[in-house]
């Protein structure tokens, strides 16, 4: 029974990623636009520069969520391995 849990874990990480990073890439989009009239050309680059950081780090997070939700569902008991009276 641990491996539905894991996935349904899984697709709830996915989906908390991708809001998570689709919100900040939104975000980070805006004051860049809103930046780049007033902003030098390397203004231009740092703000592009967090843009792509920030997708770096949303996929090692993403990733590390689905390890970690995979490591705590092993560490879990098993149902049938409970003692018995």
């Amino acid at each position: 029974m641990r491996f539905p849990l894991a996935s349904l874990m899984f697709l709830i990480a996915a989906f908390i990623f991708f809001v998570l990073y689709a919100v900040g890439s939104l975000l980070l989009t805006e004051v860049s636009d809103a930046l780049s009239p007033t902003a030098t050309s390397e203004a231009a680059d740092l703000i592009t520069l967090i843009s792509t950081a920030f997708g770096i780090i949303s996929v090692v997070f993403f990733v590390a969520g689905i390890l970690l939700i995979f490591v705590l569902d092993s560490l879990q008991d098993e149902p049938e391995m409970y003692w018995r009276r």
